[in-house]
């Protein structure tokens, strides 16, 4: 129901107001619905984008500027899923699960050689990137690995 005709209905059950289709009264209901109406779908869209799931274009934009995770040519869900897996990734992501899971969390595909020597973990990544994608990642990713672990980062 729009919100002329929610406004209508309430006037006119009152007995009081008569809203026919030429009055000075059908006339300023229709301009304040017509605002009433451009407000309520702002907020319509402002709710959907406060929410990771719900989310379409600038509330997913935004939480990827802050997380450092743009990936504009993703569908709508892989760039859902890259955001709600980096807010999941805590102190504790350390172990081998814990480092595919920051990988996720850019929308990256590789290997990881695990140890390839003392304290040295090696990623490979598959995707194709540019020099400065390349330099964000890499300095982005050593920000989740332990501080005493060497972290690699090729991209071919």
């Amino acid at each position: 129901m729009s919100e002329f005709q929610r406004m209508s209905d309430i006037l006119s059950a009152t007995g009081l107001y008569n809203a026919e289709r030429n009055s000075l009264l059908f006339a300023e209901l229709k301009a304040y619905a017509e605002g009433l109406d451009m407000v309520f779908d702002e907020l319509e869209e402002m709710l959907r984008e406060c929410f990771v799931e719900t989310a379409e274009s600038y509330g997913l934009t935004m939480r990827e500027t802050w997380l450092k995770r743009y990936n504009p040519d993703r569908t709508l869900e892989t760039r859902r899923n890259a955001i709600k897996s980096a807010l999941s990734v805590s102190q504790s992501d350390y172990t081998y699960s814990g480092m595919r899971k920051i990988c996720d969390s850019f929308n990256l595909h590789g290997d990881f050689n695990a140890y390839t020597s003392p304290m040295k973990v090696t990623f490979t990544c598959t995707d194709t990137l540019t020099n400065t994608q390349k330099t964000v990642l890499a300095d982005q990713m050593k920000k989740f690995m332990p501080c005493w672990l060497e972290f690699e980062f090729i991209c071919n």
